[in-house]
């Protein structure tokens, strides 16, 4: 069955489905979305997990395998598939067919994760076969008209209330990004006394006030070509508690978009066009403008590559973690390597 994720939680209370499959390219509801199901299974007694993360040589026979094995304490499991970007293809199709086949026979809960899904995928029999077995939940972006609503909503849910004009203002600070607004809704629960309704005069105050850097503040000084600065803030954020994940995600999702900038530029498409196309708010664009044009395309994707050592580094590769996330952050404010070390100690 296909619901939205504002039908998940009352989905689940109903029923707890044999395979639930959450689609979609909006991190924070994605990662609400997988804890609300893990916690619901924790609660009906389901408290051993099995992860698997595909890539290019995925086994997919493995899945069925671990359908097959017994808990080690005798009870069902969560087996967690992990896709990201990547596709089922021929042999994943068939295999996820059979584990739908084969839900009235096995105590366990599978809960697959994936990008946004194509036509062509959400055609597939595969598909057919989840939608049938269990849920569907397509995560679907927050648009720019939507984002104040969304706002209020998670405000009530924490107990804080926001005028009409301080929705607003918070939505045009985060430019559309969720987390962001997440995170300034949970520092904004520290100083906002029970009962008070935030004006937008206050709520910028408190906003200013709340914390010296964010994971923005960090990217932003990426794009800009600051070295030192992001240096500072990423040992900043470090500092704080901010967990490696959450600073490869904020570099990483901007290092993308300058990806696509540069191949794009490459073809001589202009540079409005591609903003419009990539959802860049026209605050933004001079940031991307100049991250754009100092860093090649070729550039731009060697800092890729060094995104994806930092995060096989974050699942344990054995690489110095903060140093790689040092390097990246060097490198993508365009300076050289050598002066990592400097950067380090100003």
């Amino acid at each position: 069955m296909k619901i939205t994720a504002n039908k998940l939680a009352a989905s689940l209370k109903k029923q707890r489905p044999k395979i639930i499959w959450l689609m979609g390219d909006e991190p924070l509801q994605m990662q609400e979305a997988a804890d609300l199901i893990r916690a619901t299974v924790k609660k009906q007694g389901v408290t051993e997990r099995e992860v698997f993360d595909v890539g290019a040589n995925f086994v997919w026979q493995s899945l069925l395998e671990a359908s097959a094995s017994m808990s080690l304490f005798g009870d069902s499991k969560l087996v967690e598939v992990r896709l990201g970007a990547s596709k089922t293809g021929k042999e994943g199709g068939e295999v996820i067919r059979k584990l739908c086949d084969g839900l009235a026979n096995s105590p366990d809960v599978f809960l697959f994760t994936s990008n946004k899904l194509d036509a062509a995928q959400t055609k597939s029999a595969w598909y057919k076969a989840v939608d049938q077995a269990g849920l569907m939940v397509q995560i679907w972006p927050v648009n720019a008209a939507q984002l104040p609503q969304w706002i209020n909503e998670r405000c009530s849910a924490t107990g804080l209330a926001l005028e009409p004009a301080a929705a607003t203002l918070l939505a045009e600070k985060v430019e559309g990004n969720l987390l962001a607004a997440a995170q300034e809704i949970e520092k904004l629960r520290l100083f906002v006394k029970e009962g008070e309704v935030l004006s937008a005069e206050n709520l910028l105050l408190l906003i200013e006030d709340a914390s010296r850097y964010s994971l923005f503040d960090l990217a932003d000084a990426c794009l800009e070509g600051k070295g030192n600065r992001a240096a500072r803030i990423l040992r900043g954020l470090q500092a704080e508690g901010t967990e490696a994940p959450l600073l490869l995600w904020a570099l990483a999702r901007e290092i993308r978009q300058i990806c696509h900038l540069a191949f794009k530029l490459n073809d001589g498409l202009p540079f409005d066009t591609l903003c419009q196309q990539l959802r860049i708010w026209d605050a933004r664009k001079p940031l991307y403008f100049n991250a754009s044009h100092r860093l090649s395309l070729r550039q731009a994707q060697q800092l890729l590559q060094l995104a994806s050592r930092c995060d096989q580094a974050i699942k344990g590769s054995g690489e110095p973690l903060n140093d790689l996330l040092l390097q990246l952050v060097v490198q993508f404010s365009g300076q050289a390597p050598a002066l990592i070390s400097a950067a380090s100690s100003n």
